[in-house]
């Protein structure tokens, strides 16, 4: 008599599911939040550069007109 179940031991281990998939979703994560960080820096560094330019032609035409 078989002290082993045969139907358990014809059983393969259960398979681990792969950690690399969530790791790759981690890293485009953080990078899309990054990149949208740096874009908005950007993007209020022009709206910043846009009213010194004005400041500047305003500045400008004062000396030109005095």
């Amino acid at each position: 008599m078989n002290v082993s179940d045969p139907v358990e031991s014809d059983k393969p281990p259960p398979k681990r599911r792969p950690i690399w998939p969530w790791l790759v979703m981690l890293v485009l994560t953080l990078a899309a939040i990054y990149a949208h960080y740096r874009i908005s820096l950007m993007i209020d560094d022009l709206a910043q550069m846009a009213r010194d330019f004005v400041q500047l032609l305003q500045w400008i035409l004062t000396k030109l007109e005095g």
